[in-house]
């Protein structure tokens, strides 16, 4: 018998129950900009933007069936590249997380629509607003998991699969169910351009669909008047973040999130470094070095971990790496492994010259 996957299927089986009516999350969560804001579509410097995203989480526990996500996107803006016009963005995003030893995955495509007004003739300031629609896919395999009725002494390891396990049948393996989101981003830049600023709110879930399996049918309705915790609850998300000139080729990047979703809340706090390489007036390359902070409650205060972060701007190209450190009471069974996270963002300009309004940089 290994008592060690024993002893970890507890801490599995808690991670698999509350992410049924949570959301999975990016470190690098500017990196994935749809699935932080729906205002996001088209509100870039070019004409095109399309990334991809990678991680996986707590590989030390449970045999690594934890958690290993991916999401990419891609947006365009749409309309004319002068300073005082305002215009539109359109966007679509997909993502897909595999969590547990019973292989709770998701899959999720997004469409996201926003526009984006300009607030004065120098286009300094904008208002951006954004709707999100999308198609969901969840499900999960009973058959890979390992329950105590299956427990047999009499054998090396312990474990007998052709015993029972005891536990009643789920009703439905697989669902369906319709998602919409909305969301607000104001931007402004200042002194001379050498400074900006950026806050945004959206909120995802507005229809609360039910995602229990112990559910009926294939197709999740949405969740009226339900106190069982079954629905997916509504997650609103404030965020926001700024670019300061600190001296020639010296930036400071501050950026928060700060996300609620039903009894849950977790916040995210940091801040970057952005160093330019090369000639001032000439190079299009940039390094970045930072850290952030996340705490996760729910119920009780919990520390999660700290994120240790970098990133190499080429001309149109971003690539970013990030790993959190487990500072949480999990770090007995992760031995403070966290989580490995990569992000990859290329921004491209059809038209052959940049759009000539401010686009807040994250």
């Amino acid at each position: 018998m290994n008592f060690k996957n024993y002893f970890l299927l507890p801490i599995a089986l808690l991670l698999t129950s509350v992410s049924f009516a949570q959301d999975i999350h990016f470190s690098q969560y500017t990196s994935a900009p749809l699935q932080l804001n729906p205002a996001f579509a088209g509100l870039n410097n070019c004409d095109y933007r399309v990334g991809v995203n990678a991680r996986t989480q707590w590989n030390t526990v449970s045999g690594g069936n934890t958690y290993t996500t991916f999401g990419a996107s891609g947006d365009v803006g749409i309309g004319k590249p002068t300073k005082f016009n305002s215009f539109a963005g359109l966007g679509l995003s997909i993502y897909s997380d595999v969590a547990g030893s019973l292989r709770l995955n998701t899959n999720r495509v997004d469409l996201s629509f926003a526009y984006h007004f300009m607030l004065d003739r120098k286009a300094t300031s904008s208002l951006s607003v954004g709707l999100q629609f999308g198609v969901n896919h969840r499900g999960i395999n009973p058959s890979k998991g390992t329950y105590d009725e299956q427990y047999d002494p009499s054998l090396l390891g312990g474990y007998n699969p052709t015993l029972p396990t005891g536990e009643t049948s789920i009703n439905r393996t697989n669902m369906i169910y319709l998602d919409a989101g909305v969301g607000a981003i104001f931007s402004k830049n200042f002194r001379m351009d050498r400074h900006n600023i950026y806050l945004g709110l959206s909120a995802f879930h507005l229809n609360q669909p039910d995602v229990s399996f112990n559910s009926t049918g294939l197709f999740a309705k949405t969740v009226v008047g339900n106190t069982q915790g079954q629905k997916l609850y509504l997650k609103t998300i404030f965020h926001g973040g700024g670019t300061f000139l600190l001296r020639d080729k010296l930036w400071l990047m501050p950026q928060f999130m700060f996300a609620f979703q039903g009894p849950a809340q977790q916040y995210n706090i940091g801040t970057l470094v952005k160093v330019q390489l090369g000639n001032r007036v000439t190079s299009k390359t940039y390094f970045y070095l930072g850290a952030q902070y996340r705490g996760l409650f729910q119920k009780t205060n919990l520390a999660d971990a700290v994120v240790l972060q970098t990133r190499v701007d080429i001309k149109g190209l971003s690539v970013g790496f990030s790993y959190d450190i487990n500072v949480s009471k999990l770090n007995l069974a992760s031995a403070t492994f966290g989580g490995p996270e990569l992000s990859l963002i290329f921004q491209g300009c059809m038209n052959r010259k940049p759009r000539p309004f401010f686009c807040p940089f994250m």
